[in-house]
């Protein structure tokens, strides 16, 4: 299987903090917002949405009151992406990283689930744990919290032992894979398309 996607996390420990975060302990991310504060911004929006973790995106199922699926492609606009988001997860908090290797990147942290932008462009995302608004699955439903042997059941599972993070692994055929981490014996990350992360 071709890996598509090139950067990846500096550890295990450093995949409970948000995406794109820098070495220096100073300039940490402010803390996420809570699920209390979610509650609160979008009072109305449903709990447990699926969404679909693609290699180029994200595909959100539609409301259960009816409507059509919103499918976020890596290359739309930050405004919209952020505000699609925003609709399931209330609003993020924001930071930046000017060292990445693919280029300053800016990133949108709604607790467990990160967007990734560059140039006001969508062009990753990192989920580390589960979230009461939305319901995440990968290729060949693979999910957060998925038991290490069912993961590697999967048709399209890829282990990747030259890896410098742990076990780290792609799961889906080839440019259409994403990536993952397995701790504790469990599927504890997936993310898709560019981070600023470090090997």
């Amino acid at each position: 299987m071709k890996a598509r996607f090139g950067f990846a996390f500096a550890g295990v420990a450093a995949l409970a903090l948000a995406a794109c975060q820098q070495s220096d302990e100073a300039s940490q991310p402010p803390e996420p917002v809570t699920e209390d504060q979610i509650a609160a911004q979008t009072p109305n929006a449903p709990s447990d949405r699926p969404i679909n973790l693609i290699a180029d995106g994200l595909v959100i199922a539609a409301p259960e009151a009816g409507g059509d699926a919103t499918i976020l492609n890596f290359g739309d606009k930050q405004e919209s992406v952020v505000e699609e988001l925003t609709m399931i997860f209330g609003g993020p908090q924001f930071g930046t990283n000017e060292e990445c290797g693919a280029g300053p990147m800016e990133y949108a942290n709604y607790d467990k689930f990160v967007a990734h932008f560059q140039d006001d462009r969508f062009v990753g995302w990192m989920v580390n744990g589960p979230s009461d608004r939305a319901n995440f699955t990968g290729p060949d439903g693979v999910k957060l919290g998925m038991s290490a042997a069912d993961l590697r059941k999967l048709p399209t599972f890829e282990a990747l032992t030259d890896s410098t993070l742990g076990e780290e692994f792609m799961i889906g055929d080839g440019e259409l894979a994403i990536s993952g981490l397995i701790e504790d014996n469990q599927v504890s990350v997936l993310w898709g398309g560019e981070t600023c992360n470090f090997r």
